[in-house]
């Protein structure tokens, strides 16, 4: 068993839980300690059963949480080596390892292997978690889709994927032109059609779940994000199941 739980994903904050049941790890920290702790126990864990945090990048939205957590816990981190000295500074009694792209790990009973992606940060990394022939996907942040994603997650069985803005709501958002450019741009975020795009790319009979995340609060809609990727599915002729992750509390346990 490999099952997802996200605490929160948007724009606004970002943390989510992976379990085999037998090993608990975290993907970032983007929301409060006291949120974290809350939507952990709403998991039935606590933080000193998680025995390991991955970070995607040290942007706020996915790191903001991580100093008030260390305060009372000795946490095992898990980043690139350029993360870590950001990391260092907020926590530093935390353990850290050190990891790259491509270059798979074990904690616990759970395989990783960290995936480069494509975002305006330091060494931003996406997941493929695996266990007992359980496999799960978790890209976030990204601003195109590259060959070594299609690679490291095919034959996924559910996949985490940003489906940032739709590109009206976007351009109707009232936000300066640079910023736009920047998020519509290769180092920025997926729009609900690329992230249509990227699971028909990967798409096969086995792909059980997608979870849509870190949807942006102001340049598009929950509704939005999952009728565009129920088109692409409907098109595909899966019987996937798309969940959307909330922005601001838990999505229940999703077991691949």
């Amino acid at each position: 068993m490999l099952r997802i739980s996200t605490l929160a994903s948007s724009s606004k904050g970002n943390t989510s839980v992976i379990s085999s049941g037998k090993t608990h790890l975290m993907v970032d920290t983007g929301i409060s300690a006291m949120r974290i702790r809350k939507g952990l126990e709403e998991c039935e864990l606590s933080i000193q059963q998680v025995e390991g945090i991955f970070y995607t990048h040290e942007h706020s939205d996915h790191l903001c949480g991580l100093g008030v957590l260390a305060k009372k816990n000795v946490l095992n981190l898990y980043c690139s080596r350029y993360l870590a000295r950001d990391l260092r500074a907020i926590a530093p009694g935390a353990k850290m390892t050190y990891i790259e792209p491509g270059s798979m790990l074990q904690v616990g009973d759970i395989n990783i292997t960290p995936i480069e992606v494509s975002h305006d940060a330091a060494d931003p990394m996406g997941y493929l978690f695996e266990h007992d022939g359980c496999k799960l996907g978790y890209i976030t942040d990204t601003g195109r889709i590259t060959k070594s994603m299609r690679n490291i997650l095919s034959g996924v069985h559910a996949l985490y994927l940003e489906s940032n803005y739709d590109p009206d709501m976007l351009h109707n958002s009232g936000r300066p032109y640079d910023i736009i450019e920047r998020i519509q741009g290769d180092w920025g975020h997926l729009s609900n059609a690329q992230a249509g795009e990227f699971v028909t790319s990967l798409a096969h009979p086995e792909l059980r779940h997608i979870i849509l995340g870190h949807i942006s609060p102001e340049c598009n809609t929950p509704e939005c994000a999952l009728a565009s990727m129920q088109r692409t599915i409907q098109q595909l002729g899966l019987p996937t199941q798309i969940h959307v992750a909330p922005q601001a509390c838990r999505l229940a346990w999703i077991e691949v």
